[in-house]
C-alpha cells in the first residue's frame, strides 16, 4: 500500500512539475513582446553564438516590428547576414545584405555592402554550378560593381570573383556543348563553345573542377 501510495504521490508531483514548467513557458512567451530594443538585440546576439539562427531571425522578426526605427535595426541586419554566411544559408544572407543596402546603405558603406551581398553569392555558386541565369546574372553584378566602384578597396576580391564565375561558365558552357556533341547536333556544339572565353582560359590555365565518380555516372 505505501508504495502504491508512493507512486501516486510522484505521478501527481511530475504532473505538477510538468503543468508549472508549462505555464512558465507560456507566461515567458506571453511576455515577449513591447520589449526594449536592446533586450531583441541582446537576444539575436545571444542565438547567433548558439548558432539558433531560425531563433535569432524569429527576435529580428521583433525587433523590426516594434523598433523599426532603432539604430540596432542595422546593427542586427549586418550581424545576420554575416551569420547565415558563416552557416552556409546564402540566400538569407543575401536578403540580410540587400535589405541593409535597400534601407542604410550610404555612400560611405553601400561599396561594403554590395561586395558582401555579391560574396555571399561567389559562396553559393557551388550549390548553383549548372544554374545558367544564377551564373549570368552573378557575373553581371560583378562586372556593375567594378563599373560603378572603380576605385573601391573590395574591387580586387570582386574581380577575383568574376574571373571564377566567368571560368565556371566556361566549364558549363563545354558540358554543355558536349551534351550536344552526344546527341550528334553540331550547331549546338558551336554555338556553346563559341561562347567560352579562350583569352582567359589560357591566362588562367584552370583545372576541371572535381566531381564524385558516382555524379559522373549521371553527369550530362
Amino acid at each position: 500500500m505505501r508504495l502504491k501510495h508512493f507512486k501516486t504521490f510522484l505521478f501527481i508531483a511530475m504532473a505538477i512539475i510538468v503543468i508549472g514548467t508549462g505555464c512558465a513557458n507560456k507566461k515567458k512567451k506571453k511576455d515577449e513582446y513591447n520589449k526594449p530594443a536592446i533586450f531583441w538585440y541582446q537576444g539575436i546576439l545571444r542565438e547567433i553564438l548558439f548558432a539558433n539562427l531560425e531563433t535569432a531571425d524569429n527576435y529580428y522578426s521583433s525587433l523590426q516590428s516594434e523598433h523599426i526605427n532603432s539604430p540596432l535595426v542595422p546593427e542586427a541586419m549586418l550581424a545576420l547576414g554575416q551569420a547565415h554566411m558563416k552557416k552556409r544559408e546564402y540566400v538569407l544572407a543575401s536578403f540580410y545584405f540587400d535589405e541593409y543596402i535597400k534601407r542604410f546603405g550610404t555612400k560611405d558603406n553601400v561599396d561594403y555592402l554590395t561586395f558582401l551581398k555579391l560574396q555571399s553569392h561567389y559562396y553559393a555558386f557551388k550549390n548553383h554550378s549548372k544554374d545558367q541565369e544564377f551564373i549570368s546574372n552573378s557575373i553581371v553584378s560583378l562586372g556593375e560593381f567594378i563599373e560603378k566602384y572603380p576605385n573601391s578597396r573590395y574591387r580586387p576580391y570582386v574581380e577575383y570573383m568574376q574571373i571564377k564565375f566567368i571560368l565556371g561558365q566556361n566549364e558549363l558552357n563545354r558540358a554543355i556543348a558536349n551534351v550536344y556533341k552526344k546527341r550528334h547536333k553540331p550547331e549546338g556544339v558551336k554555338r556553346y563553345l563559341e561562347r567560352i572565353d579562350e583569352t582567359l582560359e589560357k591566362e588562367t590555365k584552370p583545372k576541371p573542377s572535381h566531381m564524385p565518380w558516382y555524379v559522373l555516372i549521371f553527369d550530362w
